[in-house]
């Protein structure tokens, strides 16, 4: 229902004093569609830029409007029953505060996407709007799909920079918008800070802004704060020593921004895009780390404690292994320093320069002979090469290895067992590399029996018929378990001493038991037995009770015992195939270099070869016998009861 015309002469005001009845409300003006509203059908919007209003300033406006009417109409759009609010919201809350029941409003026909480009663009040309209040603005408009920076510039007259600069401010972490809301700090000190991510943030709100905090900010110039972050937080680029290529035309390049164009003046560039930047150098650090372990494969990959976590994981998981050093970096020695050539135009007579020459000489007499020396000593094991992964780059560094006084027992178990210190040379680099390989192997197999013995806590034993490497393996635990003449009589040996039987309701019970109760008894046994018995370090498929122990798995709990085997039989073979690789390229070498003094020291010479006289026939080495003995089938156990024992009993 269209209100009456009202009989103000005045269409933007309305006398608050004088209240207007329904029958009085105005008629709707054609040329600008400003009508005179209930307050009660009017409901604020979801995409009005201003949230926040001071009420300070509302009650301000509302005593302005009790004097003076609302001079400049609100506009509104029709929703529903009533009206939504497209901007004046703020005109709105002081007419309600004031006690109008009607306020003056321009009434617009608007999609959505027009109401909220109207709320945008007439709340940001206001002179009060808040900066964050701004900054969603702009936000939300770039959200809508309609606008870009460029046609937000073009729109509202301001400068790109002006633009991104707010935009940042929606990145704030809350203590510091709170800070800025409630101006405690300025937009341009909010501006630098929004310019980092939301840690680093933190960090600076802990130490620079924070009540009670160290060193205070907030009297600092912004100028000082930019520089200040910059110099702390920002990743310059020219520390890394990744290929850059791609970073010249990045977007996250700060030489290529112009929020930094103060920062950058010097030439500098900073990475803004750290994630991206920490995987180059991470990527960097382990393709140089496995570059050099394959030029040299003498090289040991070390570090002190500075290697970024993820490139000791990425070489990790390929099979190198990093060695972590006791020391730092430069407490280890580097190579020979190659001399400087003596330059001519450094020296005022010929003279000068042709004696700096002898002298340049003499001193690269001696480098090589320090080179060479050092490489035989790295190649005797006397020297350990390190290639030291850092933070950012890899350095070479060097470690005398001195010979290793060790303390051994001579006739261990024996009357005249002692102690006596002998010396142990350091190993060659091939010999290191292939006892390193051992120790992997044992590594991967003490994995495996402590998972092993986690398996065999819970696994239920089967009744099925009894398999003659089961009875091997039964009987030789229970030998190695039962270690009494008496013991081992009652199980049918005749062992050359000892007399007495084992307690005789035992044996009774065990010659009652069925088949399928033996089978279970033995494999329950064998359980306990392996759980105990198996050596948990320097053990490997080689070591009898671990390849047993395997193997016994392998027939009963197959899927459990793969499980455990493959996972660490996977990272062995990985590290394997990496120590292979050296042990390969260090044979090589050795094979080349016997070569070449062979060469040398017959050149013309030519190999014979051995000639077999017509009887003679090469030596054929014996089959070695299997370390299992398979039972043969024909031959029943002897299960009568001895003659001892049936007195006994």
């Amino acid at each position: 229902m269209k209100p009456a015309e009202p009989q103000a002469t005045d269409i933007g005001a309305v006398n608050p004093v004088a209240e207007t009845s329904p029958a009085e409300q105005p008629a709707a003006h054609p040329e600008t569609d400003v009508r005179l509203l209930d307050l009660n059908k009017i409901v604020n919007s979801t995409y009005n830029p201003r949230k926040n209003f001071r009420e300070d300033t509302l009650l301000e406006l509302a005593e302005s409007i009790k004097q003076s009417g609302v001079l400049q109409p609100i506009c509104v759009r029709p929703r529903d029953e009533g009206f939504e609010i497209v901007y004046g919201e703020r005109r709105y809350w002081a007419a309600a505060m004031a006690n109008l029941k009607f306020i003056p409003a321009l009434v617009r026909d608007l999609s959505d996407a027009e109401a909220e480009d109207a709320a945008i663009t007439e709340n940001l040309q206001r002179e009060d709007v808040r900066p964050r209040e701004e900054a969603a603005a702009y936000k939300r408009a770039l959200q809508s799909g309609r606008h870009t920076i460029e046609s937000l510039v073009g729109k509202f007259g301001k400068s790109e920079a002006y633009i991104r600069s707010r935009l940042k401010l929606c990145e704030l972490i809350d203590a510091l918008a709170g800070m800025l809301d409630k101006e405690e700090i300025s937009v341009g000190v909010a501006t630098e800070i929004a310019k980092y991510p939301a840690d680093i943030q933190q960090e600076v709100y802990n130490d620079h802004f924070a009540e009670g905090c160290y060193s205070s900010w907030k009297t600092a110039r912004i100028k000082e704060i930019a520089r200040r972050l910059y110099e702390r937080y920002m990743t310059k680029l020219e520390s890394y020593n990744f290929d850059k290529t791609e970073c010249l035309s990045c977007q996250h390049n700060t030489a290529n921004q112009v929020l930094f164009k103060d920062e950058c003046t010097g030439g500098c560039a900073g990475c803004q895009n750290r994630e991206c930047m920490l995987r180059k150098n991470d990527e960097f650090l382990v393709q140089k780390a496995v570059k050099l372990l394959k030029d040299d494969p003498r090289t040991t990959l070390a570090t002190d404690g500075e290697t970024p976590a993820a490139v000791l994981e990425a070489l990790e998981q390929e099979g190198y292994h990093v060695e972590e050093l006791e020391y730092n970096a430069g407490y280890y020695d580097k190579a020979p320093q190659m001399p400087d050539v003596p330059q001519a135009e450094n020296y005022v007579s010929e003279v000068d320069f042709a004696e700096a020459q002898e002298r340049h000489e003499i001193r690269m007499i001696r480098f090589t002979e320090q080179t060479q020396q050092l490489e035989f000593d790295i190649s005797e094991g006397r020297v350990r090469k390190y290639a030291v992964i850092g933070n950012l780059d890899i350095e070479i560094r060097y470690e005398e290895i001195g010979d290793e006084e060790r303390e051994v027992t001579v006739n261990e178990g024996q009357d005249d067992e002692h102690k006596v210190f002998v010396t142990v040379v350091p190993p060659s680099p091939l010999e290191g590399l292939l006892q390193q390989e051992r120790r992997y192997r044992e590594i991967c197999y003490e994995h495996i029996t402590t998972d092993m013995k986690r398996v065999f806590l819970d696994v239920k034993v089967a009744n099925k018929p009894f398999q003659k490497e089961e009875q091997q393996m039964f009987y030789y635990a229970v030998m190695q378990r039962v270690m009494s003449d008496s013991k081992l009589r009652q199980c049918g040996f005749r062992p050359k001493e000892g007399s007495y039987l084992t307690d005789r309701e035992q044996f009774a019970a065990a010659g009652r038991i069925t088949a399928k109760q033996q089978a279970a008894l033995v494999r329950a046994y064998l359980v306990d037995y392996f759980r105990s018995a198996a050596p948990d370090f320097r053990c490997t498929d080689e070591t009898l009770l671990t390849g047993m122990m395997c193997r016994f798995a392998d027939m009963n709990f197959t899927e459990q015992s793969q499980k455990v085997q493959q996972e660490y039989l996977k990272v062995y073979e990985r590290r394997k195939a990496r120590l292979q690789e050296q042990i390969d390229a260090l044979q090589a070498k050795a094979e080349a270099e016997e070569m070449a003094v062979s060469m040398q020291e017959a050149p013309d010479a030519e190999p014979e070869m051995p000639e077999l006289l017509p009887d003679e026939t090469p030596a054929i080495e014996p089959t070695p016998e299997p370390l299992i003995i398979p039972m043969d089938p024909d031959i029943e156990p002897d299960t009568r009861m001895p003659e001892e024992m049936k007195t006994a009993a």
